[in-house]
């Protein structure tokens, strides 16, 4: 059976920092995909939260509405725009609130810190996995020998991808030379990781999976262990 991708961030014990007999606690909403949320909680690594699931540190993601995240943390109910972060003193001390916001570049290495994809390949030693194409799911098959992502005749069609007015071109595939129309994918999904302005070919026969090219995979850290394979994204 074909097992399929894993978002691993690390599994570090939430620890508070002690401060004068006080501890001082600092939750940050670093990034919003869909649904989901990440979120930092005492800058330990990033935790992808849908609504309704409580991350290891007891931080519970109620809602997502646009670039607002509403969780419940310690005991209170907390609305953060992306990029702000809250810190409380509780325990020993008075109670006391502070908000910040990350800087870009803050918030870029938060995002990349973590978030890894594991794939563990098939009995054949293929490696697939889900994920999405301008917001609808499709399977890819991670293929370092396509320069592009590939996509099927039928598979296009499903996404709805105009070719009208789209250059066609001849690729060499297994089978010989075969037509397709270059395209350009608004974005691109695999777990937790997301890549906008994709290019791609749209292949006219049909294919099995999407083929997930080195145009994607040269932008990310690729790490062999055995049947596992592991992707992150660059910095």
């Amino acid at each position: 059976m074909r097992k399929h991708a894993k978002v691993l961030p690390g599994l570090a014990l939430f620890a508070f920092a002690q401060a004068g007999g006080a501890q001082a606690a600092e939750l940050a909403l670093s990034g919003i995909m869909g649904g989901s949320a990440i979120l930092v909680v005492d800058n330990g690594p990033p935790r992808l939260l849908a609504v309704g699931k409580s991350s290891p540190e007891g931080v519970r993601l109620l809602s997502v509405d646009g670039n607002v995240a509403v969780v419940e943390f310690e005991g209170r109910r907390q609305a953060l725009r992306l990029g702000q972060r809250v810190v409380r003193q509780t325990g020993g001390g008075a109670g006391k609130a502070g908000v910040g916001s990350l800087t870009g570049e803050e918030a870029r290495k938060v995002l990349a810190r973590g978030v890894e994809i594991t794939i563990e390949a098939d009995e054949a030693g293929h490696f697939s996995v889900d994920g999405e194409i301008n917001g609808s799911r499709v399977q890819f098959l991670v293929d370092t020998g396509a320069s592009l992502v590939s996509i099927g005749q039928s598979t296009a069609q499903r996404l709805r991808l105009d070719l009208d007015d789209k250059q066609a071109v001849n690729t060499q595939t297994a089978g010989g030379i075969a037509k397709a129309w270059q395209v350009r994918l608004k974005s691109l999904k695999i777990g937790g990781l997301r890549f906008d302005n994709v290019d791609a070919v749209v292949m006219q026969a049909d294919m099995p999976m999407t083929l997930l090219g080195m145009n994607v995979l040269e932008r990310m850290e690729m790490r062999r262990d055995g049947k596992l394979m592991r992707l992150k994204k660059k910095l």
